[in-house]
């Protein structure tokens, strides 16, 4: 029973690495790959197969490697080129197609549902912020008219109640106060054009 079963298990190994290899073969794309990377892709590939086939056949026989078994290892594979190799190709890229079908239909999905939201939200955020910041410049510039109108007013009520003499006084000192008032008109000059600039 147990020649049995260690020929059964090294028969469907033998089919499994015609599998594994074909499988193997249609990801790698070895005519485009570095060989270096080949190379150490294969080894890994091999050893990992050797480690499997002996496993299986621990658990058949306790790892007992006859003659007989690598010769039913080899009719498992020669059995899955001449019978099943091309059913299970056929069978492998349908599966290739469906998960990449199912990968589409996925990413399609989260695009729609998730990526499109998030992306509308964003820029009904960034219209509501610009319409809130033109707002303030706005406010800013009405305030800032208001103010500057009520302190002309004022400033020209209280000048014409400022006695001749201290008018006469003050005259002397038109031009240092001209001076003060081109550097104010050209800072307050200075701020409008910045604000202008970034509500562009």
């Amino acid at each position: 029973n147990v020649q049995f079963y260690s020929m059964i298990a090294m028969v469907g190994m033998g089919a499994y690495l015609g599998m594994a290899l074909d499988t193997y073969h249609r990801f790698l794309y070895r005519g485009t790959r570095n060989r270096l990377i080949v190379f150490a892709t294969d080894i890994l590939f091999w050893v990992f197969q050797a480690l499997l086939v002996f496993y299986v056949l621990y658990l058949v026989n306790e790892g007992a490697l006859r003659f007989y078994l690598l010769l039913a290892l080899l009719c498992g594979y020669a059995a899955y080129q001449s019978l099943f190799r091309t059913i299970y190709k056929k069978i492998l890229e349908l599966i290739i197609q469906l998960v990449i079908s199912i990968y589409r239909i996925i990413v399609k999905l989260i695009i729609i549902f998730i990526v499109k939201p998030i992306k509308w939200i964003i820029q009904v955020i960034i219209v509501i912020l610009l319409f809130i910041y033109g707002l303030l410049i706005r406010l800013i510039r009405l305030v800032y008219n208001v103010v500057l109108s009520i302190l002309l007013f004022f400033g020209r009520v209280c000048w014409f109640f400022v006695p001749k003499r201290v008018k006469n006084y003050l005259m002397q000192f038109k031009g240092v106060f001209g001076k003060f008032k081109n550097i104010f008109l050209t800072t307050i000059k200075k701020v409008k054009d910045l604000l202008d600039r970034r509500k562009k």
